[in-house]
């Protein structure tokens, strides 16, 4: 997994806002801290090069976003809105996705670290060299997307719905969940460990392991 290219002594103190006055909705090379963005809506706007800290984007609309080489830092992407969008390089660290919606968008080289993903959207997407670790992935969708290179690292997956998603190259033996909503044969070749085995006989097998 490629990490963002970005050079943190040239990053220049900005205002989100100044995103709406480039006539290509363009903000580059940009340090975003401290700040609220809320209820915005926004038609393929670009971002690039850029760190954001401490800041709150809540219940926006960016449809068609392109983020490369991105940093988020605790920050809050709560119940935002981004399908149809295109990630590259980008790292989420301790940050606030809850409901947040990524459906029919594209992810490469994308990390996710300590973040809150509880009940997001991440269907009939594609994610390559994409890496989930410590995080909470309770009730996610994630229905008919391709995981290529997809890492999942001590994550809470209780709930999350796999439906259509092959997991036939994914390792979830580290991760935890009391039910998870897969079909057998999206199962193949998934790694696990020996209490989600019994889950998995039992729960399509109705075998009874004492």
């Amino acid at each position: 997994m490629q990490t963002p290219r970005i050079n943190p002594t040239t990053l220049q103190p900005t205002a989100f806002q100044t995103i709406y006055d480039d006539e290509d909705q363009l903000l580059n090379n940009a340090l975003i801290a401290d700040q609220q963005v809320t209820a915005q809506t926004s038609e393929h706007p670009i971002i690039e090069q850029c760190q954001f800290e401490n800041t709150i984007f809540t219940h926006n609309q960016f449809f068609r976003v392109e983020v490369t080489d991105v940093i988020f830092k605790n920050c809050d992407l709560s119940n935002c809105q981004f399908e149809k969008s295109s990630w590259y390089r980008v790292h989420f660290i301790n940050c606030k996705l809850v409901g947040t919606t990524f459906d029919q968008s594209f992810f490469k080289d994308i990390l996710f670290e300590a973040c809150n993903l509880n009940l997001a959207n991440l269907n009939e997407m594609k994610l390559t060299g994409v890496t989930f670790k410590a995080s909470r992935l309770t009730e996610i969708n994630c229905m008919e997307t391709s995981l290529k290179t997809t890492h999942l690292t001590d994550c809470a997956l209780d709930n999350a719905d796999f439906t259509n998603t092959p997991l036939n190259k994914s390792d979830l033996r580290s991760c935890q969940f009391k039910a998870l909503r897969v079909q057998p044969v999206d199962l193949r070749g998934c790694r696990v460990n020996a209490e989600q085995a019994l889950y998995f006989a039992n729960q399509f097998l109705a075998l009874r392991i004492d």
